[in-house]
């Protein structure tokens, strides 16, 4: 097997591919219709991707420098960093976790410069999901978002 140049980083999505491909070469997968097995593919296959961004996100937590100071727009610098903070976040595959670091003052908010990096929405449904939203409430079927949020 080709090692990813990110080394054991992804596998979890590696993992879950596996299990994905073993199931579609098993009996249970040849007993389905095609209705069923797309049904199923569509749930395992959001379930990969899903996989997929959370090893990114880790990866890019796991990269993360220490920055000697940060300034928010309040003109406060932080100069103390703590590792490990994490926030959910609601994708249109399914929830993840970000973890990046916090930077600190006494009496002031963090400031979390990975999530500028990621240009993070303030609240827990991600961009794509929000937007998946927006078209789905103009057909007017927001009841039937495939994802349903996603926010379970």
């Amino acid at each position: 097997m080709r090692r990813s140049p990110a080394g054991d980083a992804f596998a979890q999505s590696r993992a879950c591919f596996t299990e994905v491909e073993e199931w579609l070469s098993g009996g249970e997968a040849a007993r389905l219709t095609h209705a069923e097995l797309e049904e199923q593919l569509d749930a395992r296959g959001r379930e990969l991707l899903r996989r997929l961004h959370q090893d990114h996100l880790d990866l890019r937590a796991s990269r993360e420098q220490r920055r000697a100071q940060v300034t928010g727009a309040d003109g406060v610098t932080r100069t103390r960093a703590e590792a490990g903070h994490q926030r959910q976040l609601a994708t249109v595959f399914g929830q993840v976790t970000v973890t990046r670091m916090a930077y600190r003052a006494a009496e002031t908010a963090n400031l979390y410069p990975a999530d500028a990096s990621l240009n993070l929405p303030e609240e827990r449904h991600s961009h794509g999901l929000r937007k998946l939203a927006a078209i789905e409430s103009a057909r007017g079927g927001v009841s039937e978002i495939r994802c349903e949020i996603s926010c379970h």
